[in-house]
């Protein structure tokens, strides 16, 4: 089976232009970059098809990939949504990551899942034109769309489309999960896992705090292992949403999270 390509969430070294980007995370041992291109990101989407191909040739210069970008789109009638994801094609990037969706306070749940299925089913539409993968990231926490993740496998039943999938945060799964659900949740989503997002907490007051990746409650082996066991081999986007001292220092914190999910994938049984 395929190993992962380990990538970083470019979002947290957006004090990088492409080139220091590109050569940054090579010497830090990195395989590839989760790309931003949305509002802020390191591509803009007005300027998708000049800045993305400037991008993609620096990091791919550096020899890593470009395995996945991270998006705000939620639908297809987007106007960014065709450039974004026929630029990236055009490429050669497979993956995408989506905006997320939000519960109204009040109101059924079902009824309003049934909606955003067809927002994402015309959103899947182009990426199946476009032959691209999108995928959903779940995030803990109330009124989010994917964070009891129940929903997210109605979601995609409902949509039934081999390119549309979950962009799995197993920090956010433990959170929401924090006994025993989490497995089950892991059991009922590989199958649709199309990449990964890792990041690491422990409780504070009750509320996640979050911290180095193998330093705190999330069992990235356990979860690995379970979707090995259903074939996955998509990217692996490192997450820090915490504040390291120094830009330095935060990427001395990546530099160890690879080692720390390398070693992770060799536990899992990833060749």
């Amino acid at each position: 089976m395929k190993r992962p390509c380990v990538c970083v969430f470019s979002k947290h070294l957006q004090f990088l232009d492409y080139e220091a980007l590109a050569k940054t995370c090579a010497d830090i041992g990195l395989d590839g970059v989760d790309l931003t291109v949305r509002p802020g990101g390191h591509v803009l989407p007005e300027r998708v098809t000049e800045d993305l191909p400037r991008a993609a040739e620096a990091i791919r210069a550096a020899g890593l990939e470009v395995p996945m970008l991270t998006t705000r789109l939620a639908d297809g009638d987007d106007p960014d949504a065709r450039p974004i994801l026929e630029t990236a094609a055009s490429l050669g990037i497979p993956y995408f990551r989506i905006g997320g969706q939000h519960y109204e306070e009040s109101g059924d749940v079902l009824d309003q899942l049934r909606g955003f299925a067809d927002d994402l089913r015309s959103l899947t539409r182009l990426a199946e034109q476009c032959g691209m993968t999108a995928g959903y990231h779940n995030h803990s926490g109330y009124q989010n769309v994917g964070a009891p993740l129940w929903d997210l496998h109605y979601l995609f039943e409902k949509v039934g489309s081999d390119h549309l999938g979950s962009n799995f945060d197993i920090g956010h799964a433990k959170v929401e999960g924090a006994y025993g659900a989490w497995q089950i949740n892991a059991h009922l989503m590989a199958p649709h896992v199309k990449m990964m997002a890792a990041k690491d907490f422990v409780w504070d007051d009750g509320k996640p705090k979050w911290g180095p990746l193998g330093k705190g409650l999330v069992p990235t082996v356990e979860f690995l292992k379970i979707f090995r066991q259903a074939g996955f081999s998509g990217p692996i986007s490192l997450h820090f949403e915490y504040k390291p001292e120094s830009n330095d220092a935060l990427i001395d914190e990546i530099r160890q999270a690879v080692v720390t999910m390398r070693n992770a994938l060799d536990e899992a049984g990833y060749a």
